[in-house]
């Protein structure tokens, strides 16, 4: 149930750093400006509602889920399972009310990420936190989950974020304890860069008028 709430993973703090260079004698030949570094990071999108992160330029995507609501990008690590790879899976949430009438909070969500579904042995929640992701309520959960049958531990950090009416749009980054501080800033990124691009309308379809001289 985890995997399917769709995450939205957007890594703040990829900016870049302001190389500094000592100061150079009157007279002495000026260095060539630094080639231009290529874009490390290019934009993904849920193509049937907009949505859009950003995602590290060398990660593969692996597909679409949940239908056309979400999709996953990975890491490539050579020579390894693609299932095995560091993943972040962005997706669309329609997350009803429980009750007529009772509005729809980004806890109840989390709560369902923190309840136990059977495929991890034990889970500890890291880190909970509220706050605001470009101007919507958002909440970002991390969560240490370990497996019994494999003894292997991995981290699933989720962002969830408030949509319009019933949606909830998630970034979700899930990888092994090990790598998670190297791919943190990732996700962070992701999580951030989240924006609402317009959907195309589909062509509108014209009748085709018939050449058959016996048809009216």
């Amino acid at each position: 149930m985890r995997a399917q709430l769709i995450t939205l993973f957007l890594c703040a703090g990829l900016g870049c750093g302001i190389a500094q260079t000592a100061a150079k004698p009157s007279g002495a030949a000026k260095s060539p400006a630094p080639a231009k570094k290529p874009a490390t990071v290019r934009t993904e999108c849920v193509e049937s509602v907009g949505l859009c992160v950003s995602v590290p330029t060398a990660w593969q995507r692996l597909g679409d889920v949940f239908g056309d609501l979400g999709f996953v990008v990975a890491e490539p690590h050579p020579g390894i399972d693609s299932a095995k790879w560091p993943q972040l899976t962005v997706a669309v949430v329609d997350v009803p009310p429980k009750k007529a009438g009772a509005s729809r909070s980004l806890d109840s969500v989390v709560d369902v990420i923190l309840t136990p579904d059977g495929t991890f042995t034990t889970s500890q929640t890291q880190q909970r936190s509220r706050l605001l992701l470009n101007g919507n309520n958002a909440q970002i959960v991390r969560v240490l989950l370990h497996d019994a049958v494999s003894d292997s531990d991995s981290i699933e950090a989720v962002a969830l974020i408030e949509g319009e009416e019933s949606l909830v749009y998630s970034v979700a980054l899930r990888c092994s304890p090990q790598d998670f501080e190297r791919l943190e800033p990732a996700f962070q990124k992701a999580a951030h860069s989240w924006h609402i691009k317009p959907v195309a309308e589909p062509p509108a379809t014209t009748e085709k008028t018939s050449t058959d001289p016996g048809k009216k």
